[in-house]
């Protein structure tokens, strides 16, 4: 995945799957709205809503696992940010 200046990963395929999906749920959702009640049909409906719900739960958490692990791994509240310069005198080691 290509990442941001800013170090963070890029999002756009995820975004682009869960979004098609999401988009093909909701038209069948609605296809079935006007279908008889037979019990196919209501554990159709079941499973799309499951996948819809599945789909926006492991989103926002992936994110925050991937967003943990940054964390973990550099020691920073803010791991995507970039490192601060060092100090001005360190070259000198701190004698005029």
């Amino acid at each position: 995945m290509a990442a941001h200046p800013s170090g963070e990963p890029s999002w756009r395929w995820r975004r682009l799957v869960i979004f098609s999906v999401v988009g093909v749920a909701i038209w069948r959702l609605i296809v079935l709205e006007d279908n008889p009640d037979t019990t196919i049909n209501l554990e159709l409906v079941r499973g799309w809503l499951i996948l819809v719900g599945l789909l926006v739960l492991g989103y926002t958490g992936l994110a925050t696992v991937q967003d943990l692990l940054a964390m973990w791994r550099t020691g920073s509240a803010l791991p995507y940010a970039p490192p601060p310069p060092p100090p001005a005198d360190s070259q000198t080691g701190g004698q005029p």
